[in-house]
């Protein structure tokens, strides 16, 4: 039996944001189930387990700032 993921359930298996997680999905193979307002796309569990071993590299993630510290001059 194929188990769906929702952007939700990828979210919070990541912990990242819902957005993210729909952006992440449209790399994996996915399947459109048409609604009336918008598409919902889902992920199979085995294509998102395959994603994740193809797109590690073993090491733990680590926060980057980002931007620079100078402040922007005032015109």
């Amino acid at each position: 039996m194929t188990v769906w993921l929702t952007p939700d359930d990828i979210a919070e298996r990541l912990q990242i944001k819902r957005r993210t997680a729909i952006s992440m999905m449209y790399l994996m193979p996915y399947s459109v189930i048409s609604g009336t307002t918008r598409k919902r796309i889902r992920v199979s569990e085995q294509a998102f387990e395959s994603y994740m071993l193809k797109h590690s590299n073993g090491k733990c993630p680590v926060s980057v700032g980002t931007g620079t510290k100078k402040k922007l001059e005032r015109r």
